[in-house]
């Protein structure tokens, strides 16, 4: 059964993914292809979020953000 969601946002406009070589041991090719995806959200600067919402996600992320309040995934 399919649940419905309400009031969902959709947050993929503000998403910044990048691609680079993975680093460490790993099979054939893994240093060589662009295989590490790394999804970038600038919390700060969203258009998106409400200012209630973005202290919110400041304050509990604090650990895992960049100086810039940049989430690195």
């Amino acid at each position: 059964m399919l649940k419905e969601f309400h009031n969902v946002v959709d947050l993929s406009a503000e998403f910044e993914f990048l691609t680079s070589r993975s680093s460490g041991p790993g099979g054939q090719n893994v240093n060589k292809v662009n295989s590490k995806v790394e999804l970038r959200f600038d919390i700060p600067n969203s258009f998106m979020l409400t200012n209630e919402q973005k202290e919110k996600l400041l304050t509990k992320l604090a650990s895992k953000l960049t100086v810039d309040g940049i989430l690195i995934i």
